[in-house]
């Protein structure tokens, strides 16, 4: 089916005949353009996908990220448990904070500061002096390092 009849069009180089459009040879053309695109793409992605996702650097657990290595303590099973017990609490404490709405932004901070303190506390108590000797010259090795880690401040 011919869908122009001697159309003339006007171009920048005068008058022209307007070519019927073959829509087989269009689509076979946009087809084979697909086909070709494929076929080159394909030992890219195949190379892409056999490289290890390691190579050349290091995965830190989801966990560790940002966050510096603690001292080994070589904290018995009961003071574990304890600890955990202690740190879910001042969690729950925290949250509670976080969701009162009668509390200014200034309040929830004194409070959840108050709270990570008496935790603190709380866990540096169940240490003995051999793991409180070394939790102090892991600290005091690490001084420092978080504001070498941060950007300064805008003022």
């Amino acid at each position: 089916m011919e869908v122009f009849n001697k159309l003339t069009v006007e171009g920048g180089f005068g008058p022209k005949e307007a070519v019927p459009m073959d829509t087989k040879s269009l689509r076979k053309g946009a087809l084979l353009a697909a086909g070709l695109l494929a076929i080159s793409v394909s030992p890219v992605l195949a190379s892409a996908a056999a490289i290890p996702q390691d190579a050349g650097q290091t995965q830190v657990a989801p966990a560790d990220q940002g966050k510096r290595a603690r001292p080994d303590l070589n904290l018995t099973d009961d003071q574990k448990a304890q600890m955990k017990k202690i740190h879910e609490d001042a969690k729950s404490q925290i949250a509670a904070v976080n969701n009162d709405t009668s509390l200014s932004a200034d309040q929830k901070q004194a409070k959840i500061r108050s709270i990570r303190m008496s935790s603190h506390k709380q866990m540096e108590a169940l240490l003995t002096p051999e793991q409180r000797q070394t939790q102090k010259e892991w600290r005091k090795a690490h001084r420092g390092q978080n504001q070498e880690q941060q950007p300064p401040a805008a003022s």
